[in-house]
């Protein structure tokens, strides 16, 4: 829940710079949060997720010392990084996305306090603290739409990213004000062993969720004014519903690495099973429906000067709905330790060479079309490879679903490539219930399948691998 307002406050913000203001700026906001984003992605974001592994696993293990020394050292290191990060990035913002001073240190900022709510949430599910997480991501929200407002209605655009620095560095202070005071110390080797989790997962979270970050720099850079303003806006519907996924993958981490900490290997997969299955079952037909619904949809939400917008909006639909399937799959693969989070990592920089060359390849004569359908190429890589490594590593019967998968993305494009009156409602609404229909009808047969086969375990007192 705390990520789904966190993501949503990121949409309001989006949605009313972008209506208020124009796709110009939208551009320029939305670049400035990818490179802020991005700069977090070489540590930041990966000692948050190091911090609800090593600290959850400690707890676990019933010692509260060595979990907030874990804390301490954390925080300290991602502290000393994230000031070299924020100078850094202010230069690269006057570089590439030709800001002023001014706005190059709100970038700066940006920052400073995205990295360090990153740190903070990681510390926070790590301690099991996710209702107390869900009330500063709510306050945090509201905080940052509430100044955002105010900043629209005086008309002070220099002051844009200020909602969002305000936001981010008060959930943050919420953890710091009540830091773990149990006593405890790290040896060299639980240094050692940290500090290669954390240095493989930046190698990891930067190919794998830099890629939609850089995407969205470059085309900043690259498409910079009216068409930089499209492509955020068409990134700012395409990414919603992958909150659900990404919460669901917060909240799970944890507990598969107490499972995996305890041995129980056959809990962890049956987590990696049922996630799997039920993303596939909501995520398809959510994203399959955006995507039919995806030029009304756009014109009512940004307007009607977004319409070009659609296109690259559709191919960025595709690209998370891959992403988002396979974050149980990735999961299993990351509590396995250093040695897992490196197989993650080689993975997913494999998707980033593809995404980036398919991005520089495209660029040129398709513009953020280009680097849409780069983006895309690399999701399918990033996202296909740990899906199959799972699968078969643990013997997941993925078959029927990864069948039923690819036939609905192939039933949607075609819908597209033939149906032409999808700009109107109507159509868009009828094709969309259609769809929804023979999906729904897929689904029930599938749980009436699955059902089945577990009843006929049950009456042999055996073991039936579930479809």
């Amino acid at each position: 829940m705390g990520i789904l307002l966190s993501g949503g406050a990121q949409f309001v913000v989006s949605l009313l710079v972008g209506r208020i203001s124009g796709p110009d700026a939208l551009g320029l906001i939305r670049g400035s949060l990818s490179l802020a984003t991005t700069a977090s992605l070489l540590w930041p974001s990966a000692a948050g997720q190091s911090a609800s592994l090593f600290v959850a696993r400690s707890l676990g293990a019933g010692e509260p010392g060595r979990a907030a020394a874990y804390e301490r050292h954390l925080t300290r290191t991602t502290a000393a990084i994230t000031v070299v990060l924020a100078v850094a990035v202010a230069a690269v913002a006057r570089l590439v996305l030709d800001v002023s001073v001014v706005d190059s240190a709100w970038v700066a900022a940006l920052v400073v306090a995205f990295s360090a709510y990153q740190l903070a949430r990681g510390i926070r599910f790590g301690r099991g603290q996710i209702a107390r997480a869900t009330w500063w991501e709510a306050a945090a929200a509201a905080i940052m739409v509430g100044l955002l407002v105010a900043v629209l209605l005086v008309q002070l655009p220099g002051l844009y990213l200020a909602p969002l620095v305000t936001g981010y560095g008060l959930y943050a202070a919420g953890v710091w004000l009540r830091p773990a005071r149990e006593p405890g110390r790290l040896g060299a080797r639980e240094r050692a062993e940290l500090g290669t989790f954390v240095v493989w997962g930046v190698a990891g979270t930067l190919a794998s969720s830099g890629l939609l970050q850089l995407s969205m720099v470059i085309a900043a850079a690259v498409e910079a004014g009216r068409a930089a303003g499209l492509y955020a806006a068409a990134i700012s519907l395409a990414t919603p519903m992958s909150m659900v996924a990404r919460a669901l993958s917060m909240a799970l981490f944890p507990e598969m690495a107490r499972q995996h900490g305890r041995g129980d290997e056959t809990v962890t997969r049956a987590i990696t099973d049922r996630v799997t299955r039920g993303l596939v079952l909501v995520m398809v037909p959510a994203f399959g429906s955006v995507a039919l619904l995806a030029e009304p949809l756009m014109v009512l939400v940004f307007g009607t000067e977004y319409r070009d917008a659609v296109p690259a909006l559709r191919v960025l639909l595709l690209a998370v709905l891959l992403t988002t399937i396979p974050v149980a799959a990735v999961n299993s693969i990351n509590v396995r330790g250093p040695r897992g989070v490196r197989a993650s990592a080689l993975m997913s920089w494999g998707g980033l060479v593809v995404g980036m060359g398919t991005i520089g390849a495209l660029v040129g004569s398709r513009g953020i079309l280009g680097v849409a359908v780069g983006y895309l190429a690399g999701s399918a890589v990033t996202a296909g490879l740990p899906f199959a490594y799972v699968w078969r590593r643990d013997g997941h019967r993925w078959c029927p679903l990864t069948l039923a998968l690819v036939a609905a993305v192939l039933s949607v494009a075609a819908t597209l490539a033939a149906g032409a009156r999808l700009t109107e409602w109507t159509w868009s609404l009828g094709a969309t219930a259609v769809f929804l229909i023979t999906w729904g009808l897929f689904a029930r047969l599938f749980s009436q399948r699955r059902r089945s086969r577990a009843s006929r375990r049950d009456a042999h007192g055996g073991s039936v691998t579930e479809l």
